[in-house]
């Protein structure tokens, strides 16, 4: 047998749980009930100051360092946020018992002078309901400084870090780690939670209660990256850490490898611009999210005369095209410009605008052409519009005496060209 101490700071006292390595345990008592959760639908704040209820909890660990806890955590007392990225299964009442999932923890964790939070995880519920089942890795930035653990949860109780049992230090969690979380329904009360950590060799895997007044309803399944939220004490999301990119693979729903055909995609916005971009599912339940928007490079329209052909290239790259300048004239002139410029990387969505300039020509010189209608041909040929005026209708029994603009005059293609025909 070991000794289990779960911490809860500013909530209840330490209890000391017996248990075998092999599973058993005791009871402990909760002392400050669950606060009402709010919708958990994405994009909305959750928050609460739940804490487990009195059945019994199982643990059974390894590890080279002795042997692992759960504690509460202080900065983040409530871990569930709707700010997601990842997949979803539809939702359906009673269906979902499992969700697993591998993932490497980012290698290239980018800090700034900004605090900023997030998490990968495995989980049941969550969207569309008041509860959520999931364990997983945490990656912040605090005063610049990047931060990993590993924790699990039973919103609205709080997000439990998993500790060293001897010196309350944090599971050993490194950039490239390779995990395994799994979340498994017992009952509507009870779930599994298995967390390995593969890359450093530990593993937790413990069966806990939901908190008192709540159960698990199996309405969805999912895999996560999160914008997670802190409540100390008030709750905010937080922005979005800068992790690079979270590979996962193997994402299932009782044992059913997610697909392009029993998945929604979820994409997580924040200040109503997209924070990172999720990856098309691959084969076996695999897929990326990348911190950021996607970047493109703009391709090159400049010379294009058809403005429409011009637009639906920068469109194909996955950009929204801007036309000024002369856009209104039709095919009489070329594209001359882009902001931002051809060859410039730029996030997906970005507007380009494509400046259409009116191609500028010179008036040719009919003057003494007695054949009308080769003097107009010879205009038309220059990218010009023939306008016959005087003695037009006549025949060829006189010739062109004017033009207006002048012969060797500089106009825009498509102008039209006054020719002044005069019988002799």
């Amino acid at each position: 047998m070991f000794n289990l101490t779960l911490w809860r700071p500013a909530l209840i006292a330490a209890a000391t749980v017996t248990a075998l390595a092999a599973g058993g345990g005791a009871a402990y008592a909760a002392a400050i009930p669950s606060t009402s959760s709010t919708s958990t639908t994405p994009g909305s704040v959750i928050y609460a100051t739940g804490v487990h209820a009195g059945p019994a909890q199982n643990i059974s660990s390894s590890s080279s360092d002795g042997t692992l806890a759960l504690k509460t955590t202080n900065a983040y007392a409530d871990e569930v946020s709707t700010d997601w990225s990842g997949y979803v299964t539809a939702a359906k009442a009673g269906t979902y018992k499992k969700t697993s999932t591998t993932f490497t923890v980012p290698s290239s964790i980018s800090c700034t002078g900004t605090d900023t939070a997030s998490s990968f995880w495995a989980g049941i519920d969550g969207d569309g309901d008041g509860t959520v089942e999931q364990d997983g890795v945490e990656a912040d930035c605090t005063n610049g400084t990047p931060s990993m653990f590993a924790w699990l949860e039973t919103y609205p109780a709080p997000e439990e870090e998993i500790v060293n049992n001897q010196t309350e230090q944090p599971a050993p969690v490194e950039p490239g780690d390779v995990f395994v979380s799994t979340v498994t329904e017992n009952s509507s009360s009870e779930y599994t939670f298995v967390l390995d950590d593969e890359t450093q060799g530990w593993s937790i895997n413990t069966q806990q209660a939901m908190p008192s007044g709540y159960t698990g309803e199996g309405l969805t399944s999912e895999v996560i990256a999160e914008a997670t939220t802190e409540c100390n004490p008030t709750c905010a999301v937080m922005p979005l850490t800068n992790f690079g990119k979270v590979a996962f693979t193997s994402a299932s729903y009782n044992s059913t490898a997610y697909a392009s055909t029993n998945t929604t995609r979820i994409d997580l916005y924040q200040n109503n611009v997209e924070a990172d971009s999720v990856g098309a599912l691959g084969a076996g339940g695999a897929f990326t999210v990348t911190y950021g928007r996607p970047t493109v490079i703009v391709p090159s329209e400049i010379g294009r005369g058809d403005l429409a052909t011009a637009e639906a290239g920068i469109k194909a790259a996955g950009l929204v095209a801007k036309a000024a300048g002369a856009s209104g004239v039709g095919n009489l002139g070329t594209v001359t410009a882009e902001s931002p410029a051809a060859g410039t990387r730029v996030p997906v969505g970005t507007t380009v605008t494509l400046t259409y300039t009116l191609t500028k020509v010179t008036v040719p010189s009919e003057i003494g052409r007695a054949d009308l209608d080769t003097a107009e041909a010879g205009i038309r040929a220059a990218g010009l519009v023939p306008r016959a005026v005087g003695s037009s209708g006549a025949g060829n029994k006189g010739h062109v005496t004017a033009e207006s603009p002048k012969a060797g005059t500089k106009v825009n293609k498509g102008s039209t060209v006054t020719i002044t025909y005069t019988v002799k």
